[in-house]
């Protein structure tokens, strides 16, 4: 779980006009992030960007002209973008503090979400990519890892700044999403085989079904919230109002020491108060979307503590649940190689990738070789729905740290992202060497 240390002996201790106050440990992205607060005794977080594009006056613009557009993502069910700036070389961006579990972490730990309580989760995770998309942005890595249950409603967070280009579109966005809602009503860890929409109830069902199968009838994100709310025209706007329903989706601590029922339609116990120690959001930048949740074992559901009786016997403590650790499927074991495209500056490149899987393992290994040549150790942090996300992060060579997302295609193929920090993302395909 994401919480603030103390800073640590080599941290900053201002960064801009902030003064730093601690260090935000466990945060889905690879880039520090550090909690600061505000001249009006607000809480932020500050994101350090690094990479050599700083030193370049064309590149630092570009950084600056993105920010402040991600900085207009209507504030509906989505992370806000606050500021950005530079100190001397090092680039930062200021993001608001948003206090609460992720959706990956609560469903976990809870069990299943169903009745009110999955659809308001539906209606603000879709506002959220609603409104990123309205920006004329796109998340491009979203999943339940990257969706803040906040004491106001669900929050979408760390989406990209850049335009849609390659994998990361509004279409895959919405995909996503239908794939997040699947995992919250199974209350499961994420199964590469399983798409059972027959957990999901009407309308969602068939919402989930079209933005599946993609195509000319795949939904945008402001039609499925225009479809969950029934009214295309609420008074106080679609994003408004998909936000308001949402607030039941929040999640609430409660007072240590004492118990409370679930609430009707949630398969899962009330949020205990050491939730909201809190997610700081840091939103990643430009050519940096790094996407690394800290490894979570996977967890079975258990009910909600039963009211206290009356009798004079304590209650025994529940024991401790099994863990599993999270690995790489045999389905995706073996050796994957293929052409990436990079963007840069300087125009578009190809990179030979090969990326090497052990079944059962928790770690790979990839190499690039054309322009460059590098390698690198593959951590795996998470498998959603057969997606995997891998951090890259001992490089050897001139490579940069990021993150690199395999997710299974047609033909025995799979779509390979990076998004890294300092470095150009890049997306292709990979086929499995015979």
């Amino acid at each position: 779980m994401p919480h603030v240390e103390p800073l640590h002996a080599d941290d900053p201790s201002h960064v801009g006009r902030y003064r730093l106050s601690g260090r935000i440990a466990g945060m889905p992205g690879a880039s520090p992030a550090y909690l600061a607060r505000t001249a009006d005794g607000s809480d932020v977080t500050i994101t350090l960007l690094d990479g050599d594009w700083t030193a370049d006056p064309a590149e630092r613009d570009r950084f600056t002209e993105e920010a402040n557009a991600a900085s207009m993502v209507a504030p509906f069910c989505a992370a806000r973008i606050l500021g950005a700036g530079f100190d001397g070389k090092q680039a930062f961006l200021v993001s608001e503090y948003v206090p609460g579990p992720s959706l990956l972490e609560l469903v976990t730990e809870e069990g299943a979400w169903e009745g009110s309580d999955l659809e308001a989760l539906a209606i603000g995770t879709a506002t959220g990519l609603a409104a990123i998309h309205q920006a004329g942005l796109v998340h491009g890595g979203f999943g339940p890892q990257y969706v803040v249950l906040s004491p106001d409603g669900p929050r979408v967070i760390e989406f990209g700044i850049t335009p849609p280009y390659g994998s990361a579109t509004p279409g895959n966005d919405m995909r996503a999403w239908a794939r997040t809602l699947l995992f919250a009503a199974a209350g499961a860890p994420p199964d590469p085989a399983y798409n059972d929409l027959e957990l999901l109830p009407e309308p969602l069902r068939g919402l989930a079904s079209r933005c599946l199968s993609g195509g000319r009838d795949q939904p945008t994100a402001r039609s499925v919230v225009i479809d969950l709310l029934g009214d295309d025209d609420p008074p106080a706007g679609v994003l408004a109002e998909g936000a308001r329903r949402a607030a039941p989706a929040a999640a609430q601590p409660i007072p240590e020491g004492t118990q409370e029922p679930p609430r009707q339609g949630r398969s899962r116990r009330a949020v205990t108060l050491w939730w909201a120690a809190g997610v700081a959001v840091c939103i990643v930048a430009i050519v940096l979307v790094i996407h690394v949740l800290q490894s979570k074992s996977d967890q079975p559901s258990r009910p909600s503590s039963a009211p206290k009786s009356a009798s004079p016997h304590p209650t025994a403590k529940p024991s401790a649940k099994p863990t599993r650790t999270v690995t790489i499927p045999a389905s995706l074991a073996g050796t994957w190689s293929g052409q990436v495209s990079q963007d840069s500056s300087s125009g578009t490149f190809s990179v030979t990738v090969d990326v090497s899987l052990g079944s059962g393992a928790t770690a790979g290994s990839i190499h690039y070789s054309g322009p460059f040549t590098c390698s690198d150790d593959l951590n795996l942090v998470s498998d959603t729905f057969g997606t995997l996300t891998l951090d890259q992060a001992t490089v050897k060579g001139p490579c940069q740290r990021g993150v690199v997302t395999l997710t299974p295609a047609s033909g025995s193929t799979l779509q390979f992202s990076f998004k890294g920090k300092g470095a150009p993302a890049a997306t292709g395909t990979l086929s499995k060497a015979t």
